[in-house]
């Protein structure tokens, strides 16, 4: 530390922090360099004959916490609002509404026929009437959780 505090350093103490800390000498002498420079304001002018400031420069592309959780509180939401409506549904129904609409790559029609030994156009009647079904019990839901937040 008595090394930092009298300026640069010399090449015996940079190869001793080096190997203390186990990092490059380069790493050493930056680290060295950064800590003898004098602090900055961010409130400081850019130039003397301008307004900006350094921290006006300063963006968080980020999405600020209240977003993200709001997001995050939405989308809990739905799920739980999707999970109640899917038990709904009865296994084959919640299967092929599940495979054709819930997955990132959904199965074909032909496929879900097959698998159950009927017509593709009777799985489509099923994927469509789940549909209804879903729908009609997250919109009830909606609207009970509705009912009992004007009653709280």
């Amino acid at each position: 530390m008595q090394a930092i505090d009298d300026g640069d350093l010399q090449p015996e103490q940079v190869n001793k922090i080096a190997t203390t800390l186990g990092v490059s000498e380069q790493d050493v002498v930056n680290m060295n360099r950064r800590m003898a420079a004098p602090d900055h304001s961010l409130n400081a002018p850019m130039r003397a004959d301008q307004d900006n400031e350094w921290q006006d420069r300063l963006v968080d592309d980020q999405v600020n916490q209240e977003e993200t959780y709001a997001e995050n509180e939405e989308l809990s939401g739905r799920k739980a609002l999707l999970a109640n409506a899917m038990n709904t549904l009865n296994e084959r129904e919640r299967h092929i509404f599940t495979e054709r609409r819930l997955t990132d790559e959904p199965s074909t029609l032909e496929d879900l026929a097959l698998q159950y030994g009927i017509s593709r156009e009777r799985v489509r009647q099923i994927e469509v009437r789940a549909f209804e079904k879903v729908q009609a019990a997250m919109k009830k839901d909606v609207e009970a959780r509705r009912g009992a937040a004007k009653e709280g």
